[in-house]
């Protein structure tokens, strides 16, 4: 993992999987410019995830990220795993113009993928 600064923000990001660990709250700044409210992590289709919490390594929670397209595993206290990918679609369906379109190109300079606009 390696640890970038967007907008004052920290993302923990894997170079090997090209994932991305965000701690609570640090979505919603990024997409919103306002931290994360409990029932923006209140998933659709939830279920079991097989992945762990990266903090405190208990189970952590799958199922579609409200208002997305994008299966997330989310640790309700501390933050939520990003795949390959899934912060771009996020920021795409998810943002709000400004903060949505900088993160979009921010996560694609870093690590390559699709543009908003492609």
């Amino acid at each position: 993992m390696i640890i970038l600064e967007f907008n004052r923000v920290e993302l923990d990001f894997c170079t090997a999987c090209q994932g991305c660990w965000m701690d609570r709250g640090e979505l919603g700044l990024l997409l919103q410019g306002t931290p994360d409210l409990p029932d923006d992590f209140t998933l659709t289709g939830e279920r079991k995830s097989e992945r762990r919490c990266p903090r405190c390594f208990r189970s952590m929670r799958a199922g579609v990220l409200p208002g997305t397209h994008v299966d997330v595993d989310i640790c309700g206290e501390d933050g939520i795993w990003l795949d390959q990918g899934e912060a771009q679609t996020i920021a795409r369906e998810k943002a709000d113009s400004a903060h949505g379109a900088a993160f979009v190109d921010f996560v694609s300079n870093v690590f390559g993928g699709a543009k908003k606009n492609q």
